[in-house]
């Protein structure tokens, strides 16, 4: 997908690994704007085509009570980047992107390398001793993803696509970090995978419609794009 391999002069976030404390999950949400405004020649509403309505902030079967994480940890007076992260990998399970954004950049504000070397430390420590710890592996894969490590994070995505089968949005950061290492074919399948549990996700269709432009099968693509207007709108606040 070309949206999966923007460079960073195109994109907050870009491929080249120099930029290490970039946070590649931005380029997540971002880079999905920037192919769409750069690929559609008019407005998906004037297709006139039945859509879904977009995905709200639910745990889509998770089996981890992120809402409650979430409520939890913003109760919290201090904002640590110990509790940004923790928001950020809650928000982002519960499927509120922009707002599970709004913590990456406040993490990569006040300096990430360091401290996601740490959390690399510790969550691999948890991990390898619990390896059914979803959430110490949730922090460990989005680590990785910052970094643009995208092996690890496939290695981490797809244990917690197993450990937590019923999260689409696990299923969306396992597809794109599949992309990035030119597993194209397996990304798709996941994402199919993905609109089996929740057929009504936006995003689901957003990105499986982006893959299938890669792939050259434009009337796929645009088939899936229309049935994500309103994800498309609510990514569109997070370009500048």
């Amino acid at each position: 997908m070309r949206y999966l391999r923007i460079s960073h002069q195109d994109t907050v976030c870009g491929k080249d690994r120099s930029h290490r404390g970039n946070f590649r999950w931005i380029a997540f949400v971002t880079a999905w704007i920037s192919v769409l405004v750069s690929v559609l020649v008019c407005p998906l509403s004037d297709w006139g085509m039945p859509h879904a309505q977009a995905g709200k902030a639910q745990g889509a079967g998770s089996r981890v009570d992120w809402q409650s994480i979430l409520d939890s940890t913003r109760k919290n007076p201090k904002k640590t980047l110990d509790s940004h992260l923790m928001l950020a990998v809650s928000y982002a399970n519960l499927g509120m992107i922009p707002e599970a954004t709004g913590e990456f950049q406040a993490i990569e504000a006040a300096g990430y390398d360091e401290f996601g070397k740490e959390v690399i430390r510790e969550s691999s420590a948890r991990v390898k001793n619990s390896p059914d710890d979803i959430v110490s592996l949730n922090l460990l894969a989005f680590a990785y993803y910052a970094f643009g490590d995208y092996p690890q994070s496939v290695r981490c995505f797809e244990s917690l696509a197993t450990l937590d089968p019923m999260n689409v949005w696990v299923h969306h950061y396992y597809a794109y970090s599949l992309s990035r290492v030119d597993r194209m074919d397996e990304a798709v399948d996941v994402l199919k995978a993905s609109l089996d549990i929740d057929p009504s996700n936006e995003y689901t269709h957003l990105l499986l419609g982006l893959a299938y432009r890669e792939k050259g099968w434009y009337l796929l693509s645009v088939l899936e794009l229309a049935r994500a207007r309103k994800a498309i709108s609510a990514l569109s606040g997070l370009v500048d």
